[in-house]
């Protein structure tokens, strides 16, 4: 059966979501220009709406209002009604409710028109006419917005989107009992400050820019990513804004210790033609790797436009060669002449095997010296041997030209490269903020409003789920001078967002002609760090208490000039000090010990850990990247997942452990059963037990003791007794999706 859109329903949820705020300045005559040169005098009666519907009251001479797009304003104008616009994320979501709901009515009368025709469709057989009826009426249903959340959907929905995890038992306590009717905006701003939020959003970046320990492509360790890592974290806690955090990350020059940015460059090293290929797909969502060998076959994208866009880069190196400027950095000599020096001292110490002449690890260690970005001033990017186009001849010189967006006139920048950059990030580049818009609302919708995210095509309209909605979140964006965390906050404040999530999975059909429009954020399982970092969350005390920094100590390791070690316990020394570049460290500046693993385990947020971690590791098992390719991750099910958590180390042994948080506040508390089972529901669903679950429960938390057991005994007993039911609860579906 279809659902039947209650009409007046929907037609009062549309007008109380309108919203009109209008700020009044000082009256006076001006003159106003629109984009196309036009001009108008009138005095300025405020503003209504917001984001790219905003207008601005324009009071003409005779005292009457017209309202003017703020968008077709000239740029003076509009810097003019910024200052006036709202901009608080009520009123912008608020905007974003509207253009969703429209969409969805436009789309269901639609859809209903196009089936009270179906009958009469003489195209069709009549067995295409049913199985068209049937795509029909599916959706249709998926027209009708869903309910609101719960707070306990909510809840937890909003912890694993913007923390990455699920809340613990005090979180989830105080939410639920916190009776403000702003309880919802409160929290969102909370976890948008916390460093949850940084770990979370450093998951999604490292799977997007590839960032691995070793950092370049076949990375082996000897390069530490922990400057970058930090960086992009640092970033995130403090809200740098996105356009220039990408601008550094394509700017950047130096060794990775001194300018952690040029960790981007340097994933790609050696690989300029693939790095342009992965910043197209990164930073605006454009796939070209296929011209770099021929005419791009879908797009309107030619051999000749990929290497001309390659010539941006084509100055630039990520290796030092010859001489010594970018071979040694602290004052010492090339570093080959060096670790031939120490090694030598080594040798006559003893602490070299018999057959050894140098140390292995100085002089992989110490080699990553000439590892940096710069730009050499010779352009190195020519067209194909066997370039087949009657445009350029083979092995010829290209200069550096944008295919579209922008034009750049190097000769204005520091290098070819720093044209690339800023034209990247220009306002005037058409698929940058689109893009970034697209996938930051798929982080939390669950799907983009273009998909696949790498494929945005040269025209929006027709493709996007819903083109306005998207045009306004690029303007959004834009006013909200691209803080990603305002742009979280309008999104996560939204209706459409906290409705109850959408059931029914969106058909390809419907991603492909986008017709699909956000009744709910679709359901979802966790990604691999979502579900890790839940377990978290559940065996430690404080799930971010444990941190991953190096930075400062290998800065300080890379520039100690070897040159004044002179005996092998100073060279020795020295060595020791690399192993301690990473390590895990508490927030209170502690170190991390064995005694912080859970049975032998360490059970820290994905983001401090490896990465990635090895292929065997819980987390590969689950879908974490391998940070090779972009946006590698998956989520798809698997028997060795299903065996991973029915009969696995975490599930059966760390989350069960007596040295587990949760199990060792309940075994040790004052509460009665009956509290402690709705300790238990809280801290794995954010729920509380319906009384058929708390029975149920009771009976599995009855712990196997008699009288000959010792208390430690008894205690291992009671333990176990709790960990069935936690063992249980985290092997629902309910557990493993996001609602």
């Amino acid at each position: 059966m279809i659902k039947h859109p209650i009409v007046n329903k929907l037609a009062a949820v549309t007008l109380a979501l309108v919203f009109a705020s209008v700020s009044y300045v000082q009256a006076e005559m001006r003159t106003w220009t629109s984009a196309d040169g036009k001009t108008l005098e009138a005095e300025f009666a405020g503003s209504s709406g917001a984001g790219a519907a905003a207008v601005v009251k324009l009071k003409l001479a005779d005292g009457s209002i017209v309202n003017y797009p703020v968008a077709k304003l000239s740029e003076a104008d509009r810097l003019f009604v910024k200052g006036n616009l709202p901009t608080d994320p009520a009123a912008l979501a608020a905007e974003i409710d509207k253009l969703v709901l429209n969409k969805l009515k436009e789309s269901y009368y639609g859809l209903r028109d196009e089936l009270a025709a179906l009958p009469q469709n003489t195209a069709l057989s009549n067995a295409e006419k049913l199985k068209r009826k049937e795509e029909i009426e599916r959706e249709m249903q998926m027209c009708i917005p869903n309910e609101a959340s719960s707070d306990n959907q909510f809840l937890r929905r909003i912890y694993l989107d913007i923390a990455g995890r699920i809340p613990t038992f005090e979180e989830a306590e105080s939410f639920l009992n916190n009776r403000s009717a702003s309880k919802r905006a409160d929290l969102i701003n909370e976890l948008l400050d916390s460093p949850a939020f940084a770990m979370r959003m450093y998951n999604y970046y490292s799977d997007l820019f590839r960032i691995r320990d070793g950092v370049t492509m076949m990375g082996n360790g000897d390069l530490k990513a922990d400057p970058y890592i930090e960086y992009i974290k640092e970033s995130i806690q403090k809200d740098k804004p996105y356009d220039e955090m990408v601008r550094e990350l394509l700017n950047a020059n130096g060794q990775i210790w001194e300018n952690p940015a040029a960790g981007y460059i340097l994933a790609d090293s050696g690989m300029r033609l693939c790095n342009l290929s992965n910043t197209f797909t990164i930073f605006m969502g454009t796939e070209i790797t296929c011209a770099q060998c021929h005419d791009h076959p879908f797009e309107e994208v030619y051999q000749m436009d990929f290497y001309k866009m390659a010539s941006f880069m084509g100055e630039t190196e990520t290796r030092a060669r010859g001489g010594n400027s970018m071979m040694m950095m602290g004052g010492n000599n090339n570093y080959r002449q060096e670790v031939s020096r120490m090694s030598k001292i080594l040798k006559d110490a003893g602490k070299l095997r018999e057959n050894e002449n140098e140390d292995r690890n100085l002089r992989q260690w110490l080699g990553t010296k000439s590892i940096a970005v710069h730009d050499d001033g010779s352009n190195a990017v020519t067209l194909p041997h066997d370039y087949k186009y009657d445009d350029g001849e083979p092995n010829m010189k290209v200069q550096p030209a944008t295919y579209f967006g922008d034009k750049m006139n190097v000769s204005e920048f520091d290098s070819p490269r720093h044209a690339f950059a800023e034209w990247v990030v220009s306002p005037g580049n058409p698929r940058f903020t689109i893009n970034a818009v697209n996938r930051f609302w798929k982080i939390a919708f669950g799907l983009a409003q273009i998909e696949p995210v790498y494929n945005i095509p040269g025209h929006l309209d027709g493709q996007a789920q819903n083109y306005e909605l998207l045009t306004f979140l690029e303007e959004m964006f834009k006013d909200l001078d691209y803080s990603v965390k305002d742009f979280f906050r309008v999104v996560y404040n939204t209706r459409a967002y906290q409705r109850e999530a959408e059931t029914m999975s969106p058909s390809l059909t419907q991603v492909d002609k986008g017709t699909y429009h956000f009744p709910g954020p679709v359901l979802r399982r966790m990604s691999a760090e979502q579900l890790w970092d839940s377990f978290v969350t559940l065996t430690t005390p404080d799930p971010e208490g444990v941190t991953r920094s190096g930075a400062d100590v290998y800065k300080e390791w890379m520039n100690t000039d070897t040159s004044q070690f002179k005996t092998a316990d100073e060279i020795m020394a020295y060595k020791a000090q690399w192993n301690k570049i990473g390590q895990l460290t508490k927030y209170d500046g502690g170190p991390v010990s064995r005694a912080d693993s859970i049975d032998g385990v360490q059970m820290f947020r994905a983001s401090e850990l490896r990465q990635p971690m090895p292929p065997s590791h819980f987390l590969r098992m689950f879908g974490q990247s391998d940070k090779q390719l972009i946006e590698n991750q998956f989520t798809t099910g698997s028997s060795p997942q299903v065996m991973a958590l029915l009969n696995g180390t975490i599930t059966n042994k760390v989350l069960t452990s007596p040295q587990a948080y949760l199990i060792k506040e309940i075994a040790q508390g004052e509460g009665s059963k009956r509290d402690n089972i709705d300790k238990i529901f809280l801290s794995v669903l954010s729920r509380y037990p319906t009384s058929s679950e708390k029975s149920a429960a009771q009976s599995g938390m009855r712990a196997k003791t008699d009288r000959d057991m010792s208390e430690k005994e008894k205690l291992a007993a009671e333990a176990k007794a709790i960990g069935n039911v936690i063992w249980a609860l985290v092997n629902t579906r309910e557990f493993m999706f996001v609602q």
